[in-house]
């Protein structure tokens, strides 16, 4: 079924989901060993102290992973997995795919979008070692983009070659829709929609408008489509405006993925504009008054042509960028969210390298894939100094082209007597000012929660006494027993029971 159709502003609203991005998952990593002798840390620097600390902490099976996609851009593309903490295990490969191909995540599952050429959604399921489960066609030649979700069945598929967007049941690959986006193409016909998410009950799909008959140069306006999930119907933003308009962007080419910040709910699109010029952004999207409310940084100042950008971690962010003066080259650099300001180059080796960079928010790491031609693979760093935890490339059987990290915060358990564990969470995880403890009691009886710093001393109890069994939740105000706030660096958080431990590692960020 395809059909045209648009809505006002007042359309109806649904519940959202996260972005893919972000969501956490489920999967079986081996342990490590335990916490170093606090005489072992004194002294270490912040990175160094976090690389031990991550590399040493306990950790019973992590929900948290790196999956990716690596290819060599011709014939070949495989999926390789690494643990989100040191030593950062390698599974490499895990499953075939195609060699132009993009991850996304969703319950549990990892959805490969295969893209030209082989026009196809591949659901792998790490329970079941990344098997291929199911593996559908979006239509010959369509060039699908991006997978949003509106909910465990219900997904759309954006498609670069075609006209219509998908709304799919991804537990089969039936096509239960289709909405047809030409409205919003440029002379051509083609709207050429890329990247997807999905937010407070509307889809936004960034339209890209590139001109086919005179080198795929962006037609202004560049936009997001935005789509009543409730009804599959076009909404016009701009109802002053002759036919359908969607959110005008002051960039064009919305060339990467959409980010969705899940604390003030608003949308950060990458604009990479011509490939020529420094003329593409970083935009700020309101998904509720539909409009574009700020930019946050332009290519001018990040010092090169925008490819991919991470959120802060405070006030420092990541992007990919690329530059073909004096030398071809494709980076990372680190700039200041708030003021859009490059801070500096965070790996730099040289050549069109750099491909991708995500953050792991709860260890407070940056995953950076280095395609560079002597030893490709994925390097980490520290996302809050910039400095390298690697001592080099993370190995792959091909060059790694697409990163997806999988969860958004460390849950380290220790276990017991009886080997059985307590599992703690702590979130948000890097922390500005508070975060909440998460666990569970067994049965009633005397807990112990303590903050202590890297070198082992400690910082502060945050309970000892008798608890009830069930859910427990405390919170840490990110002070120190004498009720000054702590410095920025790494805590430890403890939760002990007669019988049980649980700790985690906290990155504290002013």
């Amino acid at each position: 079924m395809s059909r045209t159709r648009v809505t006002g502003i007042g359309g109806t609203r649904g519940t959202g989901t996260r972005s893919a991005r972000r969501t956490g998952g489920s999967r079986s990593s081996s342990g490590v060993e335990r916490a170093a002798a606090p005489g072992r840390l004194a002294g270490l620097t912040l990175a160094a102290a976090a690389l031990l600390l991550s590399a040493q902490v306990s950790a019973a099976p992590l929900s948290d992973y790196v999956v990716s996609v690596n290819s060599d851009y011709d014939v070949s593309g495989r999926v390789a997995t690494l643990d989100v903490l040191a030593p950062w295990s390698v599974d490499d490969p895990v499953a075939s795919v195609h060699s132009d191909a993009d991850a996304r995540y969703h319950d549990g599952l990892v959805y490969v979008v295969n893209h030209l050429y082989a026009d196809n959604i591949q659901v792998l399921d790490p329970e079941q070692s990344f098997a291929t489960v199911l593996q559908f066609s979006v239509g010959p030649g369509s060039n699908p983009q991006d997978i949003a979700f509106l909910s465990d069945a219900r997904a759309y598929v954006s498609r670069h070659e075609r006209t219509h967007l998908l709304d799919v049941d991804a537990t089969t690959g039936a096509v239960n829709d289709s909405i047809d986006l030409s409205p919003l193409a440029d002379a051509d016909g083609i709207p050429e929609m890329s990247a997807m998410a999905v937010h407070g009950g509307y889809l936004f799909v960034a339209v890209q408008r590139l001109d086919r008959d005179y080198y795929w140069v962006p037609v202004p306006p560049s936009c997001l489509a935005v789509i009543d999930t409730a009804t599959n119907t076009l909404v016009d933003v701009d109802g002053t405006t002759p036919g359908v308009q969607g959110i005008e962007l002051p960039f064009t080419n919305p060339y990467r993925d959409i980010h969705v910040d899940e604390t003030s709910g608003l949308m950060y699109v990458a604009c990479s504009g011509s490939w020529s010029s420094l003329d593409g952004a970083i935009v700020e999207v309101d998904p509720v008054s539909l409009q574009v409310t700020g930019t946050v940084a332009t290519e001018s100042q990040l010092g090169g042509e925008l490819y991919d950008f991470t959120l802060p971690l405070g006030a420092r962010a990541h992007a990919v960028v690329s530059t073909s003066t004096p030398d071809w080259e494709q980076f990372c650099v680190a700039f200041d969210w708030s003021t859009g300001e490059k801070i500096g180059d965070v790996w730099k080796p040289g050549g069109y390298s750099v491909m991708d960079v995500e953050m792991h928010e709860g260890s407070g790491q940056l995953f950076v894939s280095d395609r560079s031609y002597a030893s490709p693979g994925v390097r980490v760093f520290d996302a809050a100094e910039g400095s390298q935890l690697t001592t080099g490339p993370l190995a792959a059987s091909l060059p790694p082209h697409d990163l997806l990290v999988v969860g958004d915060a460390i849950t380290s358990v220790e276990p017991g007597g009886d080997g059985a564990s307590l599992a703690l969470s702590v979130k948000p995880n890097p922390v500005e000012d508070r975060c909440e403890l998460a666990f569970t009691v067994p049965r009633a009886g005397e807990v112990r929660a303590a903050v202590h710093d890297v070198s082992g001393r400690l910082v502060r109890v945050l309970a000892d006494g008798a608890f009830s069994a069930g859910r427990a939740r405390l919170e840490w105000d990110g002070r120190a027993g004498s009720g000054e706030a702590v410095a920025s660096g790494v805590y430890f958080v403890s939760v002990e029971t007669p019988d049980l431990i649980g700790r985690s590692k906290v990155l504290v960020v002013r």
